[in-house]
């Protein structure tokens, strides 16, 4: 089953510990919690920097950040609800997340659309997930995640 981030993932609960909370390593705030783009090299090794800097955002609760550099334009756009931002619903996520850790076990690119297969824990268990980034501008943003359902 595929889930866009957005209103409805962010509802499910699921994904944002998962993706936006990164799944990403228990590491300590400040600190990177990732390398994945030292397995890399040219474009793919951009894509797995945004993933990076997704698992430091998230180990840093810095909602602001990710909101503004690492989800497109529209997912940002998606999560704002009357008065609640994408701030707001990402800061509300990351405080219920205490894992902070995705492998990425992949990356294709075709065009201005990347994909990553990335393990991580999803709900305890370690789960692999497709995240998928678009270009915008000359920067890789993430702009959905599929999630197996068992």
């Amino acid at each position: 089953m595929r889930h866009e981030v957005g209103c409805a993932l962010v509802r499910r609960r699921l994904a944002i510990p998962a993706v936006l909370a990164a799944a990403l390593l228990a590491g300590c705030a400040g600190q990177p919690v990732a390398d994945n783009a030292d397995d890399f090299e040219g474009e793919e090794r951009a894509v797995a920097e945004v993933i990076d800097d997704l698992s430091s955002a998230g180990s840093d609760r810095d909602a602001a950040g990710i909101c503004a550099t690492i989800l497109t334009e529209e997912v940002s756009a998606a999560l704002k609800q009357g008065s609640t931002d994408c701030e707001d619903v990402l800061e509300d996520q990351l405080s219920d997340a205490s894992d902070f850790e995705l492998d990425v076990k992949s990356i294709s690119i075709d065009g201005d659309t990347a994909t990553a297969e990335v393990e991580g824990p999803v709900n305890g268990e370690d789960v692999v997930q497709t995240l998928t980034f678009e270009r915008q501008g000359e920067q890789w943003r993430l702009a959905a995640l599929e999630i197996p359902q068992g």
